[in-house]
Parts: C-alpha cells; sequence; structure tokens
C-alpha cells in the first residue's frame, strides 16, 4: 500500500507539471484515476479485488467542500495587495525555508535583492529555489510552509525600489 500511495504521489506531480486535467492507469492489481481540480486533487484507487482508498490527505468529506474552495480564488483574486507580485512557476508544495528547523528565507518587512531566494517549491522531490525579481521589500508572504500552491498563484508581494 505504501508503494501505491507514493505512486501515486509521483504520477499527481508529473500530471500537475504537464497540466494534465485528467489521468487514469490500471494494472492488474489496481486502478488509478485522477482528476485534477483547481483547490484540490481527488485520487480514488480502486484493486480489482476491493475498493480501498489510497490518499489519505483527500478525506471523503472535502469533497463537498471543492466547490466553494474553488470559489475562493475568484474572490479572494481583489484582496492582492498592491505592489510586485512573485508567482508561483510551478503546482507544488511551498516552502518559506531551507529546512523546517532552519529560519525563513524572508519575513514581512525584509529589504531584499533582485535574485534572492525568496522561498522554495518542491515539485516531484525537486527542490527549486525562486529568486527576488527585483530589489525590493517584502510587504506580504500569502503561503505558509507545507502549502499546496497552483502555477500562477500569488505568493510574495513586494515593494519595488528603484
Amino acid at each position: 500500500m505504501q508503494k501505491i500511495k507514493q505512486l501515486v504521489t509521483e504520477l499527481m506531480d508529473a500530471a500537475a507539471a504537464r497540466g494534465l486535467a485528467e489521468f487514469e492507469l490500471e494494472t492488474d492489481e489496481f486502478k488509478i484515476k485522477m482528476k485534477m481540480g483547481s483547490a484540490q486533487t481527488q485520487v480514488p484507487a480502486v484493486p480489482v479485488v476491493a475498493a480501498v482508498p489510497v490518499a489519505t490527505a483527500v478525506a471523503p468529506a472535502a469533497a463537498p467542500a471543492e466547490p466553494a474552495a474553488a470559489a475562493a480564488p475568484a474572490s479572494a483574486a481583489p484582496s492582492i495587495p498592491a505592489g510586485r507580485t512573485v508567482e508561483a512557476p510551478l503546482v507544488g508544495t511551498f516552502y518559506a525555508g531551507p529546512a523546517p528547523e532552519e529560519p525563513p528565507f524572508i519575513e514581512v518587512g525584509q529589504r531584499v535583492q533582485k535574485g534572492d531566494t525568496l522561498f522554495i517549491i518542491e515539485a516531484m522531490k525537486t527542490m527549486n529555489e525562486i529568486a527576488a525579481p527585483c530589489d525590493g521589500r517584502i510587504s506580504h508572504i500569502l503561503a505558509q510552509s507545507g502549502d499546496l500552491v497552483e502555477y500562477g498563484q500569488v505568493v510574495v508581494v513586494m515593494e519595488e525600489e528603484s
């Protein structure tokens, strides 16, 4: 079962990286069908012998909340603070620092220079450092370590300096 969970996680990352909306895999032992949503991914797996949920992180009770969660980004978009936005260049897990026990790369109010690492996005077991696009001051950090971020999601807002 652990191998299946790992396979499902890798398939989710690969499908998301390629922008796939749907994916299906069937073997003699199990069948996986994934439908990618804007708020959350559901990944039920059905072995040929009996139905067994594979992805324990996606609780069945969370499914009815998805339409409301999908509507939230549309209403949240106008509330993005003014300034230079730094968006997630890929789908993955946001990390504020290099390791859980280490301090974050940036904090609100901190001045950064173009090229400084702002945060990390992990995708397919690869850590991708996201750099500051310009010199400026961090005015808002809109994600927390461990959050799943979508492609194009605003993660940091900066006040540019000339």
